[in-house]
């Protein structure tokens, strides 16, 4: 029974060995937990790393090169239940605890991963491997030429060509910047952005894509590659925009003025000419272009290719069916279907004192206020007319409007004093879209001249009486008074409890309208709604007041002495 026992413990003891051996598990438990304590610092250093880059795009394994310090992430089963992470060391080797060494230099990242699932099927043949790029190396790479920023970037190697020009034009970095040279930034952005603006808004392409599509990449071991950032975007492809790899001299080259093109003209978003490389088909320029317009007449397309003149047909998901490539100096004319007869009507708002207010259908060309304060049901209670105004709809907002911009336009060729200077631009930058309309005339005397034409989307506001007038500044007790008609501006200010010592009466002003005009109380009375703003002395500096007294004694001195010199000359006369 003893001998039975024994035999029966020696089995189990050579089973222990040899099921590891087929399934390729270490021999011995402990060795799992010595080979997990030598990892997990590792692992730890992994992911404690933040990331320091944005993610471009998913990694093609067919394009993206493998280089030292790339991380893998390897799963073994049913061998392993834990994920395992081995970094590619700088001879182009990749170690792997129970497998050995894989060489993965100069291979891309799907060779790397047939030669990593090779050699586990070596050892363990049975064996499901499931391997991904963890995290991509970090590599030195030189942009230069026609970039704003040359100069020497550390980027992951999961950036392609176009990632790596795209930061050295990025207006901005996270290096220190005084403030001046910021607003520099920001002004020169803006001024880009609207001359570009204005380029596409006359058919002229702000960039003919020569830089962009003529990029030279230089590496002391791989060779000179060359990166078409244009044609990779129209094809959707990785072969004309490759990974960055160590040690690339990216060069964008500087823009010609005379170089082979192709025109693209009519119903496209950004019409103009194009840098021609041969190999490129019609499909390529309309992407150029950013495609067609929501009024192009698809059944016309035309293309001029050296002497012929071919129709291009183009199915319902804008793909052309007989793409072909070009020749240079080709045309392609995408004709605009007819014009839709122009809109004759529209709405217009009204509200305030009406019987009905809301929104009106009107006639372009045709309605006017009166006819448009008829369909509300005309005027009831008591408007307050001052104070009434038209606003006409605003623009769509563009990313390029900017009214500093317009406030340097406007000053270029400007002798304004500095005073005028600072009001100028208060007003740009308070203006708004009013219509010139004087309702006090309108109404009262029947003025046809004030009865404006109205336009689709016009706003016309009635306020209603207020029977106030709010008193405010250098007053005991500022506020609202009763509105009483006649009364002048004195008497208001002393219902709001007259003026405090620190008031300066003749600074005293009216505040009347919609554009808040200021007016001197002594020539206008004051109106329902108005404010009567009481203001102080101006804050003048320490010493202001002694030089100003200072230089009207010079003067009185100075004026004193020549009189006084010309009377002896007289006398010795």
């Amino acid at each position: 029974m003893r001998g039975f026992f024994a035999v029966f413990f020696l089995f189990v003891l050579n089973l222990s060995f040899l099921f590891p051996q087929i399934t390729g598990l270490p021999t011995l438990q402990k060795d799992i937990y010595s080979e997990e304590q030598l990892k997990s610092p590792f692992q730890q250093q992994i992911f404690s790393q933040t990331e320091k880059f944005p993610t471009s795009s998913f990694v093609a394994d067919s394009f993206y090169y493998v280089g030292p310090n790339d991380i893998f992430s390897i799963l073994v089963t049913p061998a392993t239940i834990t994920t395992e992470y081995a970094k590619v060391t700088a001879d182009g080797k990749l170690a792997l605890s129970r497998y050995g060494f894989v060489d993965v230099q100069g291979k891309t990242l799907l060779e790397a991963k047939k030669a990593i699932i090779e050699q586990v099927k070596k050892v363990n043949p049975s064996a499901e491997v499931s391997i991904s790029l963890f995290q991509p190396r970090i590599v030195l790479v030189k942009v230069f030429g026609n970039v704003r920023k040359p100069g020497i970037y550390s980027l992951p190697a999961s950036f392609r060509v176009s990632d790596a020009v795209a930061i050295a034009n990025l207006e901005f970095s996270n290096q220190e910047i005084t403030m001046n040279a910021f607003e520099n930034e920001i002004l020169l952005s803006k001024i880009n952005r609207r001359r570009e603006e204005e380029l596409v808004a006359r058919g002229i392409p702000s960039e003919s894509f020569y830089s962009t599509r003529n990029i030279s990449v230089f590496n002391q071991i791989y060779g000179l590659r060359k990166a078409d950032l244009e044609l990779s975007k129209s094809r959707n492809t990785f072969i004309f925009d490759p990974y960055i790899r160590e040690g690339d001299e990216i060069y964008v080259p500087f823009p010609r003025e005379e170089f082979e093109f192709v025109s693209v003209s009519g119903a496209v978003v950004q019409p103009g000419k194009y840098f021609f490389k041969k190999g490129d088909k019609v499909s390529d320029f309309i992407k150029f272009a950013k495609g067609f317009k929501e009024n192009a007449d698809l059944s016309n397309v035309v293309v001029v290719n050296g002497t012929e003149q071919v129709k291009v047909s183009i199915d319902s998901n804008l793909y052309l069916v007989n793409d072909f490539e070009l020749q240079p100096y080709a045309s392609i004319i995408v004709p605009e279907k007819a014009p839709i007869t122009k809109a004759t009507v529209g709405v217009a708002g009204i509200f305030g004192t009406v019987r009905n207010p809301g929104i009106y259908p009107i006639e372009l060309g045709k309605t006017r206020i009166l006819d448009l304060i008829s369909s509300a049901g005309g005027i009831v209670g008591e408007p307050l007319l001052s104070q009434s105004y038209v606003v006409r709809s605003y623009p769509p907002k563009k990313f390029s409007d900017d009214l500093m911009l317009d406030f340097y336009g406007f000053l270029k060729q400007s002798n304004l004093t500095m005073e005028d200077t600072t009001r100028t631009k208060m007003n740009l930058l308070t203006k708004s879209h009013l219509v010139s309309c004087d309702f006090e005339t309108l109404l009262k005397q029947n003025n046809p001249q004030q009865n404006i034409l109205l336009s689709d989307g016009d706003m016309v506001i009635i306020p209603s009486a207020k029977k106030r007038v709010f008193v405010w500044g250098q007053v005991k007790n500022p506020g609202f008074v009763e509105y009483v008609e006649g009364k002048n501006y004195e008497w208001y200010i002393e219902k709001a409890g007259g003026y405090l010592s620190t008031a300066k009466k003749s600074r005293v002003r009216i505040i009347r309208g919609i554009q808040k005009a200021w007016l001197d109380p002594k020539s206008f009375a004051v109106l329902d709604g108005d404010e009567i703003f009481v203001p102080s002395a101006p804050d003048n500096p320490p010493g202001t007041e002694i030089q100003y007294y200072s230089l009207i004694a010079t003067g009185i001195a100075t004026l004193i002495s020549l009189t006084y010199l010309i009377i002896n000359l007289t006398r010795r006369n």
